[in-house]
């Protein structure tokens, strides 16, 4: 077990705050994750924005496979985060970016983000980001690319990934026909937009979006305009592929 932080959070049921320590999991810590995930997914309003992880991705992630961590109250895990190293599973994002055979090798997945409903609102979410993403760094593991889906109606996921500098690269069918963004960002080079080309299209417009990917743009931000979430998009400024 390794600490990776320790803190204070707000229960919003009992409105009190509590200590919170955040630690890396391992497969000993399989029941407790697995009661989490079941907790989240029977609480979401629309079912189809959390695409659940497998035993058998628990099992990968496990054995080598991947990264997680979690926050816990006392012995209480309220959430989790997770990295995936997909390797040559026919689910590599990297195969939807078109990226080559050699750089699908260098794809690492940045997978779901579970906080139990009592725990939401102390940016759990961006914070377990920031610390799993610091841990891989401190790995030095041979992975370049960090990718990841998310379902586009989903703001706070789709902010917390624009949080961390990841881009949409595409918008596509996944998961048995759920809509899904899929972010990008190349660890070893920052991407640099051109501010000129910048476009606004409501967060719910996926034709004009996709119209905007196929043209050359990536997704970058979010703008609240009248009540209404908007995706900013922009070409990168050398005129290159991101």
């Amino acid at each position: 077990m390794e600490i990776l932080y320790q803190g204070t959070l707000l229960n919003q049921a009992t409105h009190s705050y509590e200590d919170v320590q955040v630690q890396t999991l391992n497969d000993q810590h399989r029941s407790q994750i697995l009661q989490v995930q079941q907790h989240v997914v029977e609480h979401l309003q629309v079912k189809e924005s959390l695409q659940s992880l497998t035993l058998e991705e628990f099992e990968h992630v496990f054995n080598e496979g991947g990264l997680m961590i979690g926050a816990f109250v006392g012995e209480q895990l309220i959430a989790f985060r997770a990295l995936l190293f997909p390797g040559d599973d026919p689910e590599n994002l990297g195969r939807d970016l078109g990226l080559s055979v050699a750089k699908q090798q260098k794809v690492v997945h940045q997978e779901l983000t579970c906080v139990l409903p009592d725990y939401r609102g102390n940016g759990l979410q961006n914070q377990l980001a920031q610390l799993i993403m610091k841990k891989f760094s401190k790995l030095q593991l041979p992975y370049r690319y960090l990718c990841c889906t998310v379902f586009p109606t989903n703001v706070p996921s789709v902010k917390d990934k624009f949080k961390q500098a990841m881009l949409i690269a595409k918008i596509k069918e996944k998961y048995s026909g759920k809509m899904r963004y899929i972010f990008f960002k190349d660890l070893e080079q920052s991407a640099l937009l051109d501010r000129k080309t910048i476009k606004a299209v409501p967060i719910a417009d996926y034709e004009q979006q996709k119209v905007l990917l196929q043209e050359g743009f990536y997704g970058f931000d979010t703008e609240e305009e009248n009540g209404e979430t908007t995706i900013l998009f922009a070409k990168p400024s050398t005129g290159e592929e991101v």
